[in-house]
């Protein structure tokens, strides 16, 4: 039976002169491999944009349970980006989140909630008028929430350790080093506090937005399999001031 899609392009790799294999993410089977059309051709250039990580598809195939790879019908966006891979500081935030999204995704289960949440958060990073630089944080603390690991802030109080294992706040000192002391014990409490529309309240310098990435990205290496060495990070340590 011929299934209709919605999707997220995670990756697209070329894998001949005439095609290309796309990692997409869909609500109703999370990560499929599809082989598309490519090439130089004025028609298939035309189809690029569907091909770009993060591009909002939609597609119609007719699932082979027993083949890794599908064969779609034609991509077709159901929403064109007007400034995500134009604007060098959105580009940036577009690689990291296809980077990680990529990594995360490729062993989950179908999870609808999961797939809104992701598509709606581009679609607002696509229109944002003021600077994203804190996007990817605010992105990832919520997103914490829909994957069942979001820390327990309840048990905040002046002083306190964050245990990144445990997910909470202790008044003792954990037999271990994965810890938040002192101011940086805050960040998991104001994170959790703070929204897109509010994100622009978190002052940050270069340096220090760097290292709570960092931290963010540590603790989901601690509650969910390893992301292991992303290389986008980087990139964006050196744009945002």
């Amino acid at each position: 039976m011929t299934e209709s899609f919605q999707a997220i392009v995670l990756t697209c790799v070329r894998h001949s002169d005439k095609a290309s294999v796309l990692t997409v993410y869909t609500p109703s089977r999370s990560c499929m491999t599809l082989i598309v059309p490519a090439g130089n051709s004025p028609r298939a250039r035309s189809k690029a944009a569907s091909r770009m990580p993060l591009a909002l598809v939609e597609f119609t195939c007719r699932v082979n349970p027993s083949g890794e790879i599908q064969r779609p019908s034609p991509l077709v966006l159901r929403h064109p980006y007007s400034t995500l891979y134009f604007n060098p500081a959105k580009s940036a935030l577009c690689m990291f989140l296809a980077e990680f999204l990529s990594r995360l995704l490729r062993d989950t289960p179908p999870d609808p909630p999961l797939f809104s949440y992701i598509d709606g958060a581009l679609r607002l990073l696509d229109g944002m008028s003021g600077s994203p630089a804190n996007f990817h944080l605010i992105f990832l603390s919520s997103l914490a929430s829909l994957l069942g690991i979001a820390p327990d802030v309840s048990g905040f109080a002046p002083g306190r350790i964050f245990d990144m294992r445990a997910g909470a706040y202790v008044s003792i000192h954990p037999a271990h080093t994965d810890i938040l002391t002192g101011a940086e014990a805050r960040l998991p409490l104001i994170l959790s506090r703070l929204t897109f529309s509010s994100m622009h309240r978190l002052r940050l310098n270069r340096h220090l937005r760097a290292s709570i990435l960092q931290g963010i990205l540590s603790y989901y290496s601690l509650h969910l399999p390893p992301l292991g060495a992303m290389k986008s990070p980087e990139v964006l340590a050196q744009l945002f001031e």
